[in-house]
């Protein structure tokens, strides 16, 4: 992957000459040809840049562990998880991606390939041969690590609801590795189970999907009121947002539904609208962050720059420094 200096300026909010300058100061090297004018680093170099450059790196992670969540499939939240966790590695984070869907869909999209249907999953570290949290991380590339998800997650569920504690397995399987990362994102399955209830139990912060369809509200409805059951019943603060995903601004129903969802439950509502878009699919079929491809004027990458200053701003202490 290769990132240009303007792509690189938009998504963390500074100028392009600021990103030429710092480039300069740090002695990087691009992967563009001397002669040309617009500059492209890898994913190392961008890393570097971003460090060195991006008010958000003032600000300490408070809510490192991300779940995102929806007990109904087709929602879009493994492709929201797969964008915030190259995202955040790209800005120079260290990121530990978990997939729980024993589809596993996340864990192809970040390796590129079908190399997670034999790879060691939390199974493997429950129930299995592992014998520790590190054996089953697959590394993907620089700030970012990928505990992979694939059929024997489909056995998790007899066992794991014989453990005591049940919900908390989870949370204390990632205590001795909280310090190695910034965020921990977790994609979850689309389903109501022991696992999920895991996720979020672990989750600092839990970020539902939302279609803007109109079937989807009355789901969303139920979701919300067994999210805030759960965690009455395990004595936690609910902590979560909703994110309107494929939204088609030029349709009535969608504008009716992202309408009722402010009204319905407007202080969990994120600013950030992720539309549906073509460069969306294109980045699911090749399995690329918007911003290794999209241009700057792709509704893709608007949106998910947006999101991520959100997700970043909320996620950190002193969000009122961020551009």
């Amino acid at each position: 992957m290769e990132f240009s200096q303007s792509i690189i300026a938009e998504l963390i909010g500074v100028s392009r000459s600021f990103i030429t300058k710092s480039a300069q100061k740090l002695e990087l090297s691009s992967v563009s040809a001397p002669s040309s004018k617009f500059k492209k680093y890898d994913v190392s170099s961008t890393r570097k840049l971003m460090k060195a450059t991006s008010p958000y790196r003032e600000n300490r992670v408070t809510k490192k562990i991300q779940v995102f969540y929806n007990f109904k499939g087709g929602t879009g939240k493994t492709s929201i998880s797969f964008q915030v966790a190259t995202h955040l590695s790209i800005m120079g984070y260290n990121v530990l991606a978990i997939d729980l869907d024993p589809q596993g869909h996340l864990s192809t999209s970040i390796l590129g390939t079908d190399d997670s249907l034999d790879a060691p999953t939390l199974y493997d570290l429950w129930f299995g041969s592992a014998n520790n949290i590190q054996e089953v991380m697959t590394p993907v590339m620089e700030g970012l690590d990928l505990i992979c998800g694939n059929l024997s997650l489909t056995r998790v569920e007899v066992p794991l609801n014989q453990k005591p504690k049940r919900e908390e397995v989870l949370k204390k399987t990632l205590q001795p590795i909280l310090s190695k990362y910034d965020y921990i994102i977790i994609d979850t399955n689309p389903t109501i189970s022991t696992l999920n209830m895991n996720a979020l139990v672990a989750a600092d912060h839990v970020n539902v999907i939302a279609e803007t369809q109109p079937y989807a509200l009355n789901g969303l409805g139920l979701l919300i009121q067994e999210l805030e059951q759960f965690y009455n019943e395990m004595e936690k603060e609910p902590d979560f947002s909703i994110l309107a995903n494929k939204y088609e601004s030029r349709t009535a129903t969608a504008q009716e539904v992202i309408g009722a969802l402010r009204s319905d439950y407007g202080s969990f509502m994120r600013e950030s609208v992720i539309r549906k878009s073509e460069d969306i699919n294109i980045s699911s079929k090749y399995k690329l962050p918007v911003t290794a491809f999209a241009t700057k004027k792709s509704a893709a990458f608007e949106d998910i720059k947006d999101f991520m200053h959100e997700f970043i701003k909320s996620s950190t202490s002193q969000g009122s420094k961020l551009v």
